[in-house]
């Protein structure tokens, strides 16, 4: 029978994975509870700023997309300082509730009560007064969404001591994440129905639909927001925590730049992001130039397909990478992901091709598929690394592991985001002409297959050097519990 991991193995035997204990398992109703808090990141992020926001306040309001840019980014800049703050904020509190609950139950009440006003503005409102509204309501609501976002994070890497468990936790955090991800895939789609007509066009009509749809995504995000917060209990007695003494903003950013493993896994998943969202837009531009000569009807049909099958495979796919991830070192089956997904990138090659323009699928569900495995491991590897770090500065610091790291990967969308635009400029794109000539067509299909595979390359020698292997992990946890007296339990 292969050993179990635990407080007392001896430190020179094999570490190898085995049955979770019953001690270190986090029960189903508080997993699940906690996984569901994937619907309100989700509603609060992706479907705001990628599904929502151009097609109600540009096609629908006419506003300039230069405009919407320019506010997302500020929004995006401002998220970004919140949640070192927020982080740390939430590592120092306080209360009988524990440091990360109350903390959301409040958040989850104001972010859900915020998000009906980007849809519902005063009338009378145009131009600049219409962007200031918009600017307010999006300063207000990434503040909430921050003050939800760090603890909830933080909590998630506190949850299980066991290094298994963890995995275990983010395969359903990913489940429930994909599933959000279908979800708004028909978002768009039921608030511009017959549901929602314009009487003027006869019409379904974004504006009329999203002033309804707002309330019911406000409710989703105080529903989701809510769960992880009431029915989650937090793992570390009170006692534990007041060991471990409170630090100031600066020390808290002080450590997060010491910690060497936490670097490593940054490095990986700054990549990871740069590589993909950077040839995002490309990939969309040759299956609508390259695949369908400039029918953008015909290629968001192939694309809702796509959107469709990566969600069902990425979901069947689940339990094969937690199975994989307690038979082998986290750190083993990124990198054999990471290698994985540049192999299914290449399939391209053969299968972006204008006579069988549903063949583009192939490519992407096995890319697909190796990205939303690595990202299922780098939560639990987060985890990891909080145990690591309170091996050397003696606090839990869940919060600030997580807003240092988060800050990284937000500063990665930023780029990547820019990036994208420049390789259009790049390739020779222009807007102004439905068929693209072909060595345009060509400058962005070489970009589109080389660039991701030489940033991921990147990402899986950095990936090399983190070190928190299994055999670490049980020798790291056996002298935080020596040290402690005692296993940390459930509040």
């Amino acid at each position: 029978m292969l050993a179990e991991i635990s407080a007392t193995s001896d430190p020179g035997e094999p570490v190898r994975a085995g049955r979770i204990p019953e001690s270190e398992r986090i029960p189903f109703r508080q997993k699940t509870a906690f996984s569901a808090g994937m619907m309100m990141d989700y509603a609060s992020t992706s479907l705001l700023t990628a599904v929502l926001w151009m097609p109600y306040f540009n096609i629908g309001l006419g506003m300039a997309p230069s405009t919407l840019g320019g506010i997302l980014m500020v929004l995006m800049a401002w998220n970004a300082f919140l949640d070192p703050v927020t982080g740390n904020l939430s590592d120092n509190f306080r209360s009988r509730w524990g440091r990360r609950r109350p903390f959301m139950v409040v958040s989850a009440l104001a972010a859900g009560g915020l998000f009906p006003l980007f849809w519902n503005m005063p009338p009378g409102l145009s131009g600049m007064m219409q962007a200031g509204w918009i600017l307010g309501v999006g300063l207000a609501f990434y503040t909430a969404y921050s003050f939800w976002a760090m603890p909830y994070y933080g909590l998630q890497m506190e949850l299980t001591p066991n290094y298994d468990e963890r995995t275990r936790l983010t395969g359903w955090m990913t489940f429930l994440g994909k599933i959000a991800y279908l979800g708004g895939g028909w978002t768009l789609a039921i608030f511009t129905s017959a549901l929602f007509l314009n009487p003027q066009t006869g019409k379904g009509d974004v504006v009329l639909g999203m002033k309804t749809g707002g309330w019911i995504i406000g409710g989703v995000i105080v529903v989701f927001g809510l769960l992880p917060a009431v029915f989650v209990k937090e793992r570390f007695q009170p006692s534990v925590i007041a060991r471990t003494g409170k630090e100031s903003f600066w020390q808290s950013l002080r450590e997060s730049f010491r910690c060497g493993p936490l670097w490593a896994l940054i490095g990986v998943s700054f990549l990871l992001v740069l590589g993909s969202s950077s040839v995002s837009a490309l990939g969309q531009y040759l299956n609508i130039y390259y695949v369908f000569q400039g029918d953008l009807a015909a290629a968001s049909v192939v694309s809702g397909w796509k959107v469709s099958v990566l969600v069902v495979s990425g979901i069947a796919l689940i339990p094969m990478w937690v199975w994989l991830g307690e038979r082998y070192d986290k750190r083993n089956v990124v990198l054999g992901m990471l290698v994985f997904s540049m192999g299914g990138h290449m399939l391209n090659i053969f299968c972006i091709r204008a006579d069988l323009p549903y063949l583009q699928i192939v490519p992407a569900v096995f890319e697909s598929a190796a990205i939303s495995a690595i990202w299922l491991f780098l939560p639990s590897m987060k985890a990891d690394i909080a145990d690591h770090d309170e091996l050397t500065t003696r606090r839990r610091r869940e919060g600030a592991i997580n807003s240092f790291y988060s800050w990284f990967i937000k500063a990665a969308l930023t780029c990547a985001t820019g990036l994208g635009g420049m390789l259009l400029e790049v390739s020779g794109f222009t807007a102004k002409i439905s068929h693209q000539p072909r060595e345009v067509l060509d400058r962005m299909f070489a970009i589109f297959l080389i660039l991701p595979v030489c940033i991921w390359g990147g990402a899986a020698l950095i990936g090399r050097l983190y070190p928190l292997s299994r055999r670490r992990m049980a020798e790291v946890r056996r002298e935080l519990e020596r040290r402690r007296g005692e296993p940390a339990v459930n509040l």
